[in-house]
């Protein structure tokens, strides 16, 4: 979970460059793009009005990400700009990192870990590409730190809306999905033949939600790199449940995430006006949408000590609902590739009896999935202390290697 303010740091891409970068072919044996003018505003990543249309994953730029690597202990790092499409098929850009471990690749190429970053806020400059130290989140670095010691590559895409135009899709499980897909397939041009085609993905929270949406779309998305399983930490699930939630806990996280997944809701409905749902006393928070992170609109919940935020009749409340569940739970839909989850039993965040739930439906899926519970840990906790489980389990997911079931036989 990344957490509290920090300075901006953003890109702005040339019109003429990106151009020439979007005439380029996607290919194992690619080099590193042309380099292309990057500058620094305050506004995240500006990408031309009409950028020209091009497949998802092809790469529009890339500029060095010195900064960024030198925290995670990467060899080095790239910001990139890559073509990606929403949920109504239409072109967007979407921005990340790509990076690459020490030493020199081994024969077929570094395997490639997509890291799916839990959140971070809705404002562009909570992109965990552009914020130092992952935007904050001393958790999200170590992890990273520990997976590119294995020797592999880590890609990590912002998500649609996050450092780029339009509001972030927050918890909208295909459209962050399908942005994750498409950086594996931006960094393979931008690496060439030192990454390997074999890939996982792992996330924590939003990010482990957004990874099991990826485990059901990767197939499908990328079939010419070989998916080969998820990972997915205290992952977001039974969002349907996340509004009653929220009023009747009055905890300011909780409170913070309802508004941030009405927010991502209204990207797919444009019907749903959050400033229309909130009461008068909550509308006051959201100039935090814009102008702060997780921490800031947490911060000022807790200040105000309220008791409700929203403004809802029993038919809107249970559509909303409906809508969350359709959009935004991870359990609808089966994956062909094994998932290993992990949960902290003390996790307020995200609370250990909601995954349990998704684990039982998940394994009436017939997924193939190991579940680990990790008594007494919370919600960022349960990160590092997992690693000596996931680490191993990626391990042998590269190596091609069976991986334990907790789903009982069917």
């Amino acid at each position: 979970m990344s957490r509290s303010p920090w300075r901006v740091l953003a890109l702005v891409v040339a019109l003429a460059s990106v151009a020439a970068a979007c005439s380029g072919k996607a290919h194992r044996g690619s080099t590193h793009p042309s380099p292309t003018t990057l500058t620094a505003t305050s506004a995240g990543y500006v990408v031309p009005a009409r950028l020209a249309l091009a497949a998802p994953g092809t790469l529009i730029a890339a500029s060095d990400a010195a900064a960024q690597a030198s925290e995670v202990g990467a060899a080095q790092g790239w910001h990139v700009l890559y073509h990606s499409t929403d949920l109504g098929n239409r072109d967007i850009a979407v921005s990340g990192l790509v990076l690459t471990p020490h030493g020199s690749p081994p024969p077929g190429g570094w395997p490639v870990v997509a890291w799916a970053h839990g959140t971070s806020g809705l404002a562009d400059q909570c992109a965990p590409s552009l914020a130092p130290d992952l935007a904050h989140d001393p958790t999200a670095v170590n992890e990273v730190r520990a997976l590119l010691a294995q020797g592999w590559v880590v890609v990590a895409s912002d998500y649609p809306g996050l450092g780029t135009p339009g509001v972030h899709t927050y918890l909208i499980g295909t459209a962050d999905a399908r942005a994750v897909v498409d950086a594996v397939s931006a960094a393979h041009t931008l690496l060439g033949a030192r990454a390997s085609a074999t890939w996982v993905t792992v996330g924590h929270s939003e990010g482990g939600q957004t990874a099991l949406f990826v485990a059901q779309i990767a197939h499908g998305r990328a079939p010419r790199w070989t998916f080969a399983g998820t990972v997915a930490l205290a992952p977001a699930s039974t969002l349907e449940a996340l509004i009653p939630l929220a009023e009747a806990a009055r905890d300011p996280v909780l409170q913070a995430y309802m508004i941030y997944a009405l927010e991502g809701l209204g990207t797919v409905d444009p019907s749903v006006d959050v400033a229309k749902l909130l009461t008068a006393p909550a509308r006051v928070v959201l100039p935090d949408l814009t102008t702060g992170c997780v921490d800031d609109i947490t911060n000022d919940l807790a200040r105000r000590h309220l008791d409700h935020l929203l403004v809802l009749g029993p038919a809107p409340e249970k559509r909303l609902n409906a809508e969350l569940r359709r959009d935004d739970d991870p359990d609808r839909a089966s994956s062909p590739e094994p998932i290993l989850i992990v949960q902290g039993t003390a996790d307020n965040d995200v609370p250990a009896v909601a995954t349990d739930g998704m684990v039982t439906r998940l394994c009436a899926l017939r997924d193939h999935l190991q579940y680990r519970h990790y008594p007494g840990l919370d919600h960022g906790q349960v990160v590092a202390a997992s690693l000596s489980t996931v680490v191993p389990w990626i391990r042998s997911r590269f190596a091609n290697e069976p991986t334990p079931n907790t789903c009982a036989p069917r």
